[in-house]
């Protein structure tokens, strides 16, 4: 037997030294290998410097300017159509207080540059206005409960009804309007272009002359009332109603 073959029970043995690195790579070295060889590029830190918050700030700052933009825009336009209807207000205003400072002057003769020069005006009362010619006709003391009928459709006239003062209890059938209407009595209204006749036919006798009219008073065509108490009731008013539109009782305003 070959002692060299023999081992030494003394003698170590030759195998695999546990202290010495191992040299095949697990599959956690290859991939370290592999992140080494192609790095990750590293994440961006948030911007969070001044240059940041001066973006934010400017985009509120932008936003706050757009809502107060709008909202100025509608209220101007809100405003404005407020003052349109004022000024259209005004101006009718302006135009109605004209009217009135051009009758005033047209009807006194006066200058009105100013609130003194407006003159001073009385109050007057027992007149019948009739508007629609300009002219005024005085009521007089002794006649009561008038009424009367402006009728233009042919020759303009203005025709009465009306009771003596005395005759306060009844409303006999000649006053009443709706019964005898406009018989006690007229008003006739003329072109002065026509003159005092036209066709033959009398217009009246002339009371009153204005403003390019003469003015005709035409007496009823006759007695109303059948009844005899009556007809001196009737007859009486009428002569009052001819003295109220007489030259003296007519006039301008």
């Amino acid at each position: 037997m070959n002692p060299s073959n023999q081992t030494q029970p003394n003698q170590a043995s030759t195998g695999v030294n546990l202290e010495s690195p191992i040299l095949s790579p697990t599959h956690f070295d290859q991939q370290k290998a592999q992140q080494a060889m192609n790095p990750q590029p590293a994440p961006q830190p948030a911007q969070t410097g001044p240059s940041a918050k001066t973006m934010t700030a400017v985009s509120i700052v932008l936003g706050v300017l757009a809502v107060v933009g709008i909202g100025l825009g509608v209220f101007g336009l809100i405003d404005s159509m407020g003052t349109h209807d004022e000024l259209d207000k005004a101006n009718q205003e302006l135009v109605t207080m004209s009217a009135i400072v051009e009758k005033i002057e047209s009807d006194t003769g006066a200058e009105i540059n100013s609130v003194d020069d407006v003159p001073d005006y009385a109050a007057v009362s027992g007149y019948i206005y009739v508007t629609e010619w300009g002219i005024k006709i005085k009521i007089p003391d002794n006649l009561h409960k008038i009424s009367y009928i402006l009728d233009q459709k042919y020759r303009p006239q203005i025709c009465f009804n009306a009771l003596e003062s005395s005759v306060t209890n009844v409303l006999p059938a000649f006053a009443d309007v709706d019964q005898n209407p406009g018989g006690m009595g007229c008003l006739l209204r003329v072109s002065t272009s026509e003159g005092s006749s036209a066709d033959g036919y009398s217009f009246g006798e002339q009371v009153y002359t204005y403003d390019g009219y003469n003015y005709f008073y035409q007496a009823p065509s006759g007695t109303y009332s059948t009844d005899a108490s009556e007809q001196g009731l009737e007859n009486t008013a009428v002569q009052i109603i001819k003295t109220m539109l007489s030259n003296g009782n007519i006039s301008s305003y």
